[in-house]
């Protein structure tokens, strides 16, 4: 109750304080903001916010990847799924690293965990693009791509190496 009333009567001491022209202008700049945020899409500027998914096409777990230091989950075996949302990505290049999950043995005899790191140039964006599909192939190999939804630009890839061999569309 007491914060609505200082809400108010400071709202009435800023806006009533402003001369009758101001009304008119602010007025304008909002309908003008609304006008510009839902009838000209094509004026906004490239969105940064995205949805980083995971697929896992070998044999080990992926206990945690990151794109341009943007946490992308884990993943695991012959895997994929994982879906963080509401990061910032941005470049022209991105630096994924990736953490490898450690069998029991290896973590009975305290073995550091495996960490990779590549740097890629980053895949071309269009306007409707909102998930980065990561995926991490054999031999330390790592594909990006953009797409509009959940499916990904490399869903003909197998999950497994053993179906059959790798290729570029």
């Amino acid at each position: 109750m007491l914060v609505r009333w200082i809400w108010n009567w400071l709202f009435n001491q800023i806006w009533y304080g402003l001369p009758k022209g101001a009304h008119w202008g602010l007025g304008a700049l909002f309908v003008g903001y609304f006008v510009w945020l839902f009838f000209m899409p094509s004026l906004h500027p490239m969105p940064t916010d995205t949805s980083i998914r995971g697929h896992s096409h070998i044999d080990r777990p992926v206990h945690r990847f990151w794109v341009n230091e943007r946490g992308g989950g884990n993943l695991g075996a012959y895997g994929g799924g994982s879906t963080v949302c509401c990061q910032r990505i941005s470049g022209d290049t991105a630096e994924v690293e990736w953490i490898y999950g450690r069998t029991v043995e290896e973590f009975e005899r305290g073995d550091e965990p495996e960490r990779h790191r590549v740097t890629l140039p980053m895949p071309e964006r269009t306007r409707e693009d909102r998930y980065l599909h990561v995926h991490f192939l054999p031999n330390h190999e790592v594909k990006l791509g953009w797409s509009p939804d959940l499916m990904s630009p490399y869903a003909h890839l197998p999950k497994r190496p053993d179906v059959a061999r790798y290729q570029e569309r």
